[in-house]
């Protein structure tokens, strides 16, 4: 009789277990994740044509660099606590005798509306970015960005360069 008890005890068991562990407790790699903004660099003369350039972003304070050479896109991501990312762009740094721009800094602010989707207990959520716009300010030193076009005013994922900088 005791054994027949344990028996069906972990067989109670058993079944409790199996049925309490959900599908959605994995995170599968495919999930989507809160996209990056990726930015173009593009000629002011010649619109269709990429330029890379070698640059340095930074947070305003001069922390956590992001430092790119010879790149003609690059992918940053936004702030999802709050709905403006402010960030410095750097041309040619610690380069002062560039030929074009050099060690030149311009302050750029996105703005934006972030949007919390959930995904599911174990991916948690992610945030897209809806209403973009863009403020930028040459500094004292000049500007190096000759303009800014958004693409996509809505960045959802990284299939598409949501903003081209041209200079």
């Amino acid at each position: 009789k005791l054994m027949l008890k344990n028996g069906i005890l972990l067989l109670l068991l058993i079944v409790v277990i199996s049925v309490s562990c959900e599908r959605d407790d994995i995170c599968a790699a495919s999930t989507p994740t809160t996209p990056v903004l990726t930015i173009g660099f593009q000629d002011t003369d010649n619109t269709t044509e990429e330029k890379p350039l070698n640059i340095t972003i930074y947070k305003p304070d001069f922390s956590d660099s992001l430092p790119y050479t010879s790149s003609s896109q690059v992918e940053i991501p936004l702030r999802t606590d709050t709905t403006a990312t402010v960030l410095v762009f750097v041309k040619n740094p610690n380069n002062l005798v560039a030929a074009e721009d050099p060690d030149n800094a311009d302050t750029v602010t996105f703005n934006y509306t972030p949007q919390e989707e959930f995904i599911s207990r174990a991916c948690g959520y992610r945030v897209s970015f809806s209403n973009l716009t863009i403020q930028y300010n040459p500094g004292t030193d000049g500007r190096w960005i000759d303009d800014i076009i958004i693409n996509t005013r809505t960045i959802t994922n990284e299939d598409t360069t949501q903003v081209f900088i041209r200079h």
